[in-house]
């Protein structure tokens, strides 16, 4: 993928989010200060150890590898654990805050906010799925002017292109059931999906959860007021739903778009996204960049240049759903 540089769990969210202390290994400290150590600050939506930024094998960790860091020897690492829950986001951010961290990394927006909350001096690397200046996270891309930076993947038009793509997979297509989540309708995704399906002469109609128990009842709904599809909004709680979502519409008969490259080999029919993989992986270079004296204010947030089409051929077949040549042509990544 390439770039531009342009632009709790209730309440005390048991006991102890999640949190992941990559410290020196016994023995190996010797002489030396751990207080001279750079100190990273992740914050997960899942747990730490199964998150793309503290997972040892993870890009994140392999691009610091890249740039000579060593966790455990050369950075020190805190992670934190929402534990999938909104309220533990905030807990979560706050605990990180108190910390005497060099720089916090985070994956999504959501993520940005929660901390951006808590410190507005501690430098903070993120995924921003929505539009950082917009969001108040940011006087500009090219220069962002606070103490947030890192890689932003948001256009309208992925939305309107990936409604365009559900369209020409299904040309009778007049009605989509939409999920969304409240927690997070400071983005502007469920507009954007309307505006776009009123374009292309579609009925959107949008169902709220804001938690998987309410996952089941949207289906319902949506299936009774004769959806033929259903598009799924960016959210963290849904992307971590993604496999019950796809049960739910092969059981239900919908064809389901998704917003993130995992989202067909969970059962989606299609998926049009940025590589998640390669945003990660990236966001190792900021925070070289800072440690070794860089401004985040004065970082470039990036945006990526290239998406990619996936589409689920297992998923077709057991919805009866024939897929136009012309869409197979397109796709990046075709699973048989």
């Amino acid at each position: 993928m390439g770039f531009v540089s342009m632009r709790s769990i209730s309440h005390k969210l048991l006991h102890w989010m999640s949190a992941l202390i990559v410290a020196l290994p016994s023995g190996a400290v010797g002489q030396s200060d751990t207080a001279t150590i750079p100190r990273i600050g992740l914050l997960t939506w899942s747990a730490c150890e199964e998150a793309w930024l503290s997972n040892s094998s993870g890009p994140f960790l392999r691009g610091l590898g890249e740039f000579g860091y060593k966790p455990g020897e050369s950075v020190l690492i805190e992670c934190r654990s929402a534990g999938k829950s909104y309220d533990g986001l905030s807990e979560a951010a706050a605990d990180l805050a108190k910390l005497p961290l060099d720089v916090i990394v985070g994956d999504s927006e959501p993520v940005a906010h929660a901390v951006r909350t808590e410190t507005s001096t501690i430098p903070m690397v993120m995924i921003i799925s929505g539009d950082p200046v917009d969001g108040g996270l940011a006087q500009s891309l090219a220069k962002p002017g606070g103490n947030v930076t890192g890689v932003t993947y948001y256009a309208t038009e992925l939305t309107a292109k990936r409604l365009e793509l559900l369209a020409e997979l299904l040309p009778e297509l007049t009605n989509v059931g939409v999920l969304a989540n409240p927690n997070v309708a400071y983005m502007p995704f469920e507009e954007d999906a309307k505006r776009a399906a009123s374009r292309l002469g579609i009925t959107a109609t949008v169902y709220q959860v804001r938690e998987p128990d309410d996952i089941v009842e949207a289906f319902l709904r949506m299936k009774a007021d004769g959806a033929q599809a259903v598009f799924v909004l960016p959210d963290l709680m849904l992307a971590n739903q993604v496999t019950k979502i796809a049960e739910l519409s092969l059981d239900h008969g919908l064809p389901s778009m998704g917003w993130g490259g995992w989202f067909t080999p969970a059962g989606f029919l299609m998926a049009y996204s940025s590589d998640y993989y390669t945003m990660i992986h990236r966001l190792a270079f900021y925070v070289d960049q800072i440690l070794s004296g860089a401004n985040p204010g004065d970082l470039p947030i990036e945006q990526p240049t290239t998406f990619s089409l996936s589409i689920n051929m297992k998923t077709a077949e057991a919805l009866g759903v024939e897929v136009p040549q012309g869409l197979l042509l397109l796709a990046d990544e075709v699973i048989e």
